[in-house]
């Protein structure tokens, strides 16, 4: 049976869909058989893979979209032989299928901008994971070593209460340009780093 991550968080431009890339392809690269259920109506990360595609190195992962509340119901039906698979949550306002997707997995992972004035839905989310039953973990993304920003975002998800991984994605204009590539660089590391991070802490 498939390990199952939702990544998920209640905002827009929070990483959700480089995160999920990031995870899948490092799974993959690994050997395991990783795919990634794209639940936004909009297809990010299935444009990400077509372009990936079309650049030559295509993504390793397999990438669907799928964007229903009937989620739960369908996941196992399409992600045949899975050993990882990521639901790269949908945009805000996407409530049901935001709930779909965290019942569908076994863990959430909650992708977070080191930034505090992006972090204004993470008690939302922590409250419909908890309804769900399903643990979070939270990540840091864009983030900053030595900041303002980013030390007052530590202090925030601390006082939220939120579970987080060491692992952290270092802002940089190499991660940017990873848009619609195989995942490279410091995006590459970030993915392998939270994979192992990740399984360790959601089996322990």
């Amino acid at each position: 049976m498939a390990f199952t991550v939702a990544v998920i968080v209640l905002k827009g431009g929070a990483g959700k869909t480089l995160s999920s890339i990031a995870l899948t392809e490092a799974a993959a690269e690994s050997g395991a058989a990783a795919t990634l259920v794209d639940s936004d109506p909009m297809g990010g990360a299935v444009r990400q893979a077509e372009l990936a595609r079309e650049s030559g190195r295509p993504l390793r992962a397999t990438v669907l979209g799928l964007s229903t509340p009937d989620l739960p119901k369908r996941i196992g039906s399409i992600t045949p032989g899975a050993d990882l698979v990521a639901i790269d949550g949908p945009p805000p306002g996407a409530l049901k299928i935001a709930k779909a997707a965290i019942e569908s997995a076994d863990v959430v992972l909650m992708p977070c901008p080191a930034r505090p004035g992006d972090l204004d839905r993470v008690p939302a989310t922590l409250k419909m994971a908890d309804e769900a039953g399903v643990p979070v973990f939270g990540v840091f993304n864009f983030y900053k070593t030595g900041t303002n920003n980013a030390a007052a975002a530590e202090d925030l998800v601390m006082a939220y209460g939120v579970t987080m991984l060491e692992t952290k994605l270092i802002d940089s204009t190499k991660v940017a340009e990873n848009y619609g590539l195989r995942p490279r660089g410091p995006v590459a590391r970030y993915g392998r780093e939270l994979l192992d991070e990740l399984t360790r802490k959601a089996a322990g």
